[in-house]
Parts: structure tokens; C-alpha cells; sequence
């Protein structure tokens, strides 16, 4: 492994464990660097004998997420993650493929080519992880490192305008917070669901849903509490920024969901 993964500041900005699970995943990728999103099955490969549940391990790969070192796809509504830097650093005779192939549309933001056409056999050429036993390195060091990331910008996406208002909020009211540098197809769907979740919330009450007034008002009610607002340090991981998918996660937005209706109910 060459020393320029340790300080590289994308893996930097990862916990420990995040660093460890990330290293984990090229043993178990397939030849194009695909692997099911699976928090369950991760564990099991990875940390088959260590004391962490499948919900700390989908912590950790939200932080690779959101540190752009790998990439949430979708195919026939299955979950797939996919390593970023997978295909300029890793090479095999003849590759195999046992996931549907990522495509380059699902993390555009990155510019990151996608990986062979898959058909579930063998190819001629392609890429293939050096951690793998079945394989051999192509230098003298195995590079783990994805592509520099472009600059912290929020770019076109499916979730439309309703996405582009909560970051907006996001940025704004929570400036110590991480920024969103790609908005991922798996932190999308959070954000469209959580707010599909307050439009319920807000026709139960009887109000006329605002996206923009509530967004304003749940980041608000963030920017409240130190920790929410990312001004409270990770002992066990000093580089550890408070993030969206921390602040949407189910339980903690139901809470503070409650919170920004009641003072929007105040301030009516």
C-alpha cells in the first residue's frame, strides 16, 4: 500500500474503522469493484469475529460516502456500493463480474468512468482490486485512492428542487457542519423521504406544506444544540464532521421534525 493513502485528506477526514472497512472491501469487491450495499454482509466479511452491528457498520459506509471514496447505485431496486478509484488502479487478466455494473451517471459530481460492460462472466482485460488473493499487483504498491474530488458544488440531480432547498438550508444554517460534495442516489432517497415524511406531517395538521419554511425552520432548530450544529468534537476521532445523513437519520429527524412544526405552529 503506498503512503500517500494515509494522508490522503479524503481518507483522513474517515474514522479508523471507516479507513479499515474501506481497505476490507477490495477483498470482497468483484473484479470491477462492485459490491452489494449490504451492511449485513459486510459485517460479516469484514468484521466477522469484532464486536460492531450492522447499523455501526452502515455508519461507516455513509462516511465513505460522503468522503467520496465510494459510490451508492442502484440496479432492478437492489442496493450496490461501488470504489471509487477502482478502475485506475487495479488490473487483471481476465475479470469477472458478479454485480450489475455502475454506472457514471449515479456519481457524475466525481466524473469517475464507469467499469466494463458487465455480463456476468469473464472478459478480455479490466481491472481487478491487488488485496485479492486471485490477483497480482500492477506496481510495486497498491494505490487505493479515488480520483480528487471537484470543488464542494452541489450538481444537477433527481431529487430536483426539493434537494436543492434542503441543502441550501443545510449550508446556510449549519456552516460547521460537512458540505455535501456529492449528493449520492442512497443519501437522495433520505433526503426526498424525510421530506415526503413532513409534507404528511404538515396535510395531517391541516397547513399548506412550504418546503423552503420548513427546511429553514428543522436546520434552525439543529443549529440549536452544539453537537447537531457540529461544534462538538469526536474524541475517538478528532477530523469527525456532524453531516446530513447523521442529522436525517430516521429517529433523530422524527424528533427534531416535531420540534421545527411546533415552532413553525408558533411563529403562524
Amino acid at each position: 500500500m503506498k503512503p500517500e493513502f494515509w494522508s490522503s485528506e479524503q481518507v483522513m477526514e474517515c474514522s479508523p474503522m471507516a479507513r479499515l472497512m474501506f481497505i476490507g472491501l477490495w477483498n470482497f469487491c468483484d473484479d470491477a469493484g462492485n459490491h452489494v450495499a449490504s451492511a449485513k454482509t459486510i459485517k460479516a466479511e469484514i468484521f466477522p469475529g469484532d464486536d460492531i452491528s450492522s447499523v455501526d457498520v452502515q455508519g461507516l459506509l455513509d462516511e465513505l460516502s460522503s468522503n467520496g471514496l465510494i459510490a451508492f447505485y442502484t440496479s432492478d431496486s437492489k442496493e450496490f456500493l461501488h470504489v471509487t478509484g477502482w478502475k485506475k488502479h487495479q488490473k487483471i487478466d481476465k475479470p469477472t463480474y458478479k454485480h450489475p455494473p455502475f454506472s457514471a451517471d449515479a456519481r457524475r459530481a466525481l466524473d469517475e468512468p464507469s467499469p466494463p460492460e458487465w455480463n456476468g462472466g469473464e472478459g478480455k482485460g479490466g481491472e481487478q482490486s491487488s488485496l485479492r488473493s486471485d490477483s497480482q499487483p500492477p506496481d510495486d504498491a497498491v494505490d487505493l485512492l479515488p480520483d480528487a474530488p471537484q470543488a464542494a458544488t452541489v450538481h444537477p440531480h433527481p431529487g430536483g428542487k426539493t434537494a436543492e432547498i434542503v441543502l441550501a438550508a443545510y449550508h446556510q444554517l449549519l456552516p460547521s457542519c460537512q458540505r455535501i460534495v456529492v449528493l449520492n442516489p442512497k443519501r437522495q432517497r433520505r433526503v426526498l423521504a424525510a421530506d415526503k415524511l413532513a409534507r404528511q406531517l404538515c396535510r395531517q395538521l391541516g397547513w399548506e406544506y412550504d418546503a423552503a419554511a420548513f427546511w429553514q425552520a428543522y436546520f434552525e432548530q439543529c443549529a440549536a444544540d452544539p453537537w447537531l450544529r457540529g461544534e462538538v468534537p469526536n474524541p475517538n476521532n478528532p477530523r469527525w464532521k456532524q453531516n446530513l445523513d447523521v442529522l436525517l437519520a430516521e429517529d433523530r429527524f422524527a424528533q427534531i421534525m416535531d420540534q421545527a412544526v411546533t415552532a413553525l405552529g408558533d411563529a403562524a
